[in-house]
């Protein structure tokens, strides 16, 4: 069972968040990430498109990525299989990246980092497949509107989204694991806010739709998670809509 959408500003995107907590918080968040398979099961998507391209690596470019360590488990996952995959990974904050950076040094794989404002700067060309884990939950719909479509230009195949699913078992789950696998009250408190102001997979394909004038299968990726998978073979016109319109539609 659901409930209305309440989305509360994160302490993770607070600027004036010490260096210390929140690299504590991206250990945590990582640890999350871990136990809910989701690198996993993203990389299953990524596989797919790179047996298309076998002669050269599938160019993918992780927006919103934080501490990158889904792109550094999909290179380390690639590596193994014998996969060509470049993955680079885009996020506002220097703290985020510099410990990107750092974490693949240590898995020995080598991962691009650009640090940009996605919403504001836009998003580079030359990249494959575009993909977003765990973000989508931060924005309000117009700004959810404007990155699917920024992300489909950007993209030169497709557009992987993936991200919690707002319900009051989700929400009762990840309160708890974020107890269990970390002591970052940054997570702690995150993790709450992250269910209360995520979508449910109705209400963002929805947006999918009034954005990219598709129809796309918004499937649920366990646990707590939904996964949207747009192929920019589809073909579709780009009607851009209005603040009030696409707000007036959730309500």
């Amino acid at each position: 069972m659901s409930f209305p959408r309440q989305r509360v500003a994160e302490w993770m995107d607070d600027p004036a968040l010490s260096p210390e907590r929140h690299r504590h918080a991206l250990l945590g968040l990582h640890r999350l990430n871990q136990i809910s398979g989701v690198s996993g099961a993203m990389m299953r998507q990524l596989m797919r498109f790179a047996a298309a391209t076998p002669h050269r690596p599938l160019k993918v470019l992780d927006i919103a990525a934080g501490s990158g360590d889904l792109p550094i488990a999909w290179l380390s996952m690639a590596r193994r299989r014998g996969i060509q995959l470049s993955v680079t990974a885009l996020d506002i904050s220097d703290v985020a990246l510099q410990t990107a950076s750092k974490w693949a040094a240590e898995a020995g794989v080598e991962l691009g980092t650009i640090c940009r404002d996605c919403l504001q700067d836009g998003l580079p060309d030359g990249f494959d497949i575009v993909t977003c884990s765990l973000f989508m939950h931060h924005l309000d719909p117009p700004d959810v509107s404007r990155l699917v479509q920024e992300m489909w230009r950007a993209s030169e195949r497709a557009v992987v989204i993936c991200d919690l699913e707002r319900s009051r078992m989700n929400l009762a789950l990840i309160a708890a694991s974020a107890r269990l696998v970390t002591r970052s009250d940054v997570v702690h408190f995150d993790a709450s806010a992250s269910v209360r102001g995520a979508y449910t997979r109705a209400e963002f394909a929805t947006l999918v739709q009034q954005s990219l004038g598709l129809n796309v299968a918004i499937r649920r990726s366990l646990p707590c998670r939904w996964m949207a998978v747009i192929d920019q073979q589809s073909k579709a016109e780009i009607v851009p809509r209005t603040e009030s319109e696409l707000t007036g539609d959730l309500l």
